[in-house]
């Protein structure tokens, strides 16, 4: 029987085909994060994560058990967003890499009070972030999933009573200029301004009142809202590249609606 001495290290020994690997990991990696947030709180978020080195050609295999160490290592206390810039380079570190990958989702709770009765409620957001390190240079985007609501113009328009609204994703993709990802505390009130309406996890007779007649006064076609949301974020000087959709669950289809903005990248 091999003592644990012994044991050969069978990733450590030499390929002879000649074929560097671009990104060798694990995905999928479920994890409990504690995050910093803008608010100066703390909050947990269950990550699912991917994490990834390059190998060289010579090298048969990555050491896939200190890829889930250094992860483990990292959550185990609170981190801001620019702390996945320190969990690539000791996963790049610990693995004698050139670049390291990482993509991890959460969802994200938000406090957004009712609009009229102030009753408190968590809105989740479903966060992405893709980040790279690559030698000394490093890339993240950021990408966000807001809930919202569109009350449709042509609707309101030619009908004398009522028009068909229905729940809406505005989903927001983002590079800044320092590369590191972001939390969507910021843009959530962009999204308040483009769309008919928010949603609200909570809302009182009052609420859903001003809900009703707020988006009724503000119908918004999905391409309103892919429109504004793209001329709020042009404002953004920290931004270097972003995009834009936004979707609609048709209440009046068995299909949805779609827009989709890009912008070219800014020097």
């Amino acid at each position: 029987m091999k003592t644990p001495v012994s044991l050969p290290d069978v990733a450590a020994e030499t390929d002879l085909r000649g074929v560097a690997l671009h990104a060798v990991g694990i995905r999928g990696l479920r994890l409990p994060v504690l995050l910093h947030t803008p608010a100066e709180t703390v909050q947990q978020v269950i990550a699912v994560a991917d994490l990834s080195v390059d190998i060289d050609a010579e090298q048969r295999g990555a050491h896939m058990s200190r890829l889930v160490e250094t992860l483990y290592e990292w959550a185990s206390e609170p981190r801001t967003p620019a702390a996945v810039k320190t969990l690539l380079q000791a996963t790049r570190d610990r693995l004698n890499s050139r670049s390291a990958r990482l993509q991890m989702q959460f969802p994200y709770f938000l406090q957004v009070p009712a609009p009229v009765t102030g009753t408190p409620g968590l809105l989740d957001v479903e966060v992405e972030w893709s980040c790279r390190l690559n030698n000394g240079a490093s890339y993240a985007v950021s990408a966000f999933v807001f809930p919202a609501m569109t009350l449709c113009p042509c609707s309101k328009a030619i009908s004398d009573y009522g028009a068909h609204n229905q729940r809406a994703l505005a989903r927001i993709w983002l590079q800044t200029r320092d590369n590191l990802p972001r939390l969507p505390d910021e843009y959530l009130p962009l999204v308040q301004k483009s769309a008919s309406s928010l949603v609200y996890p909570v809302l009182k007779r009052p609420d859903e009142k001003f809900v009703t007649e707020h988006s009724y006064e503000n119908p918004r076609f999905v391409e309103d809202v892919a429109r504004e949301l793209a001329l709020h974020l042009s404002k953004c000087e920290e931004l270097v590249w972003y995009r834009v959709e936004c979707e609609s669950i048709e209440s009046i289809h068995n299909h949805n609606a779609f827009a989709m903005y890009e912008s070219p990248k800014r020097k």
